[in-house]
């Protein structure tokens, strides 16, 4: 019996071994799917990131159709404006956010982000010591607003050229010139 003994040979260390090689072969796949999902999530996310900065310019275009149709006294042009300077632009951060009090919509918040277009650089400068002003004034025309109004690309049209007009109108009480050429909406959302 002892040679029986011998001859049996239980090696049960080199059957782990083997089955430690698949599970390594199953981690290694699964960190490269997890890798491929986050690299296409990301690759996504950028190109439709890229179309959301292309849906801005068409707004901007009509903003500055509306900044071209307004009266030549509404936007005096400066002596010693130089029209070679670049125009500059300026974000009024924080968002707005007001209060809707609107009976017909379930919306009730506003929030509007937006950018100012100046002629020239050297005009932010007043912009930003006067944004106080600036600011109160479009936050009483954001709060009189109906949601339903501005929902249609029309009516978005139409609060960009009231947005313009209320700006240059309180820069130019505050100022007595009118430095914005254009104003921009980043984002308007209603909750």
């Amino acid at each position: 019996m002892a040679k029986v003994d011998e001859d049996l040979d239980l090696d049960v260390e080199s059957s782990k071994k083997k089955g430690g090689g698949k599970m390594k072969s199953i981690i290694i796949f699964s960190l490269i799917g997890v890798l491929l999902i986050g690299f296409s999530i990301t690759l996504t996310l950028l190109l439709i990131g890229g179309d959301k900065q292309a849906a801005v310019p068409a707004t901007a275009a009509a903003a500055t159709e509306a900044a071209k149709d307004e009266p030549a006294e509404e936007a005096p042009e400066e002596e010693g404006d130089n029209s070679g300077d670049a125009v500059a632009y300026m974000d009024l951060s924080p968002a707005f956010v007001v209060n809707l009090d609107s009976k017909e919509s379930d919306i009730r918040y506003l929030q509007v982000n937006m950018s100012v277009m100046v002629g020239k650089e050297s005009d932010l400068e007043t912009v930003k010591k006067h944004s106080p002003v600036v600011r109160h004034h479009l936050n009483m025309l954001f709060s009189s607003l109906d949601f339903n109004e501005i929902n249609s690309p029309e009516g978005k049209i139409k609060l960009t050229e009231e947005s313009l007009k209320v700006v240059r109108d309180a820069l130019k009480k505050a100022t007595g010139k009118s430095v914005i050429k254009a104003v921009y909406f980043n984002s308007i959302v209603g909750q």
